[in-house]
């Protein structure tokens, strides 16, 4: 019987939620994570080679300190839904570069006095 698992390429302060994942392990293979669990007052930080074996069920937040990689091993692997990240629509850059540059053209210099 095999174990399933599943390898997660996170960026930086990227978000892994874990629902209901008593039992499942996460292991971390590149990076460094910040883990906080459901009704855990403490919270966990994970380099490369830590593991670390989730102990209730509820929500588990895994979050990127940096580009990592994660395994989660256990029943919870198999569900795990990696969210896509949302590519900028093409005016947006322009639009907030064009409203940062006119408010500092509308700023007005004044000596100090």
């Amino acid at each position: 019987m095999t174990i399933p698992t599943r390898r997660i390429a996170l960026q930086a302060n990227e978000i892994l939620n874990l629902d209901d994942a008593r039992g499942s392990t996460v292991r971390v293979g590149r990076g460094q994570v910040w883990i906080t669990q459901y009704g855990d007052i403490a919270d966990h930080v994970l380099d490369a080679g830590d593991s670390w074996a989730i102990e209730r069920n509820g929500r588990t937040v895994v979050q990127a300190q940096h580009a990592t990689i994660v395994d989660v091993t256990g029943p919870v692997a198999s569900r795990i839904v990696v969210p896509v990240a949302a590519t900028p629509a093409p005016g947006q850059l322009s639009d907030w570069l064009g409203k940062v540059a006119n408010d500092w053209i509308d700023r007005r210099w004044a000596p100090y006095v």
